[in-house]
């Protein structure tokens, strides 16, 4: 019952309408079809169009008494009528003041959405500063292990590097702020690291949570970094001995000498330098798309 009550009294403004003027025609029909004597007009029966004007005014609870019901049945209709008609109205205004007071609300949702959206560009274009300078850092320790100290001729990131242009990254970086005796792997992973971090505050903190797309790049970029960190095992390699020679010098021998496809195998040396290849390529990949979502938000 309670169902059926709520249904009825939860339309929208028009269906309340319709229903209103409906009963119109419909009560002018039953008016005309009671027996003559059950309305008056100045002493005549009415006709349709009488009826019809009837079922109007007494709809409109105007009632101007110039026909009246002197039959029980007549009485009997025009009083449903007539509490039909104010039951209506009273429905109507309800639905309609229910439908504007939602329209409101909805707009003053999306007036704070608008005005939460403008606070998180302000605080995302405020923290993406800091993002950058990690990216222009990260980018710059690409360099060393991406060319070749033969090939090094201005500080410019190739980012179509080779898997054997790789071969140098147990050599310093040959930059005037960086130690000599420290590898330039060392400084490109220290750069990864503080550049992930950046990327993991950005969500943590909500910067990006108005835009998934962005949201989603960044989880991917730090999922697959963590899939291809080979980082202790890269880094312990010039302390790891073979024979008389060190790990990282046997390693760079076959980064220089590979030959075909760089692809994981099984039992496979230079896997971890593989991963190292995809890391600093989806790096890259990562960069780029992120500017480019990046300017989409602050352009707004």
């Amino acid at each position: 019952m309670s169902d059926i009550f709520k249904k009825l009294t939860s339309q929208k403004p028009f269906v309340y309408g319709l229903v209103y003027l409906g009963f119109i025609p419909l009560y002018a029909i039953m008016f005309s079809l009671l027996p003559e004597t059950s309305l008056k007009l100045n002493d005549n029966c009415p006709g349709f169009i009488s009826c019809l004007y009837f079922s109007v005014i007494t709809i409109t609870t105007l009632g101007y008494g110039d026909i009246t019901p002197v039959g029980k049945l007549g009485q009997l209709l025009a009083a449903s009528e007539s509490i039909l008609g104010v039951t209506l109205i009273g429905l109507f205004l309800n639905s309609l003041s229910h439908q504007h007071g939602l329209e409101v609300q909805e707009n003053e949702r999306q007036a704070q959405i608008n005005k939460d959206k403008e606070k998180a560009i302000k605080r995302f274009s405020a923290f993406n500063q800091l993002v950058e300078l990690k990216i222009n850092r990260y980018k710059t320790y690409t360099i060393p292990i991406t060319t070749p100290i033969s090939d090094r001729k201005t500080e410019s990131v190739n980012e179509n590097f080779t898997f054997n242009d790789m071969q140098d990254l147990f050599k310093t970086t040959l930059r005037m702020t960086d130690h000599h005796f420290t590898p330039a792997i060392e400084y490109y992973f220290e750069s990864l690291k503080e550049l992930i971090t950046s990327v993991e505050e950005l969500i943590k903190l909500g910067y990006i949570q108005y835009w998934s797309e962005l949201e989603n790049l960044c989880l991917e970029f730090i999922t697959i970094t963590k899939n291809l960190d080979f980082s202790a095992h890269i880094l312990n390699q010039p302390n790891t001995r073979l024979g008389e020679q060190k790990g990282s010098d046997f390693d760079v021998e076959m980064i220089k000498n590979h030959i075909g496809d760089v692809e994981f195998l099984p039992s496979n040396g230079i896997n971890a330098y593989v991963a190292l290849y995809f890391l600093i390529r989806s790096g890259f990949k990562f960069i780029k798309e992120y500017q480019r979502l990046a300017s989409e938000v602050q352009n707004g």
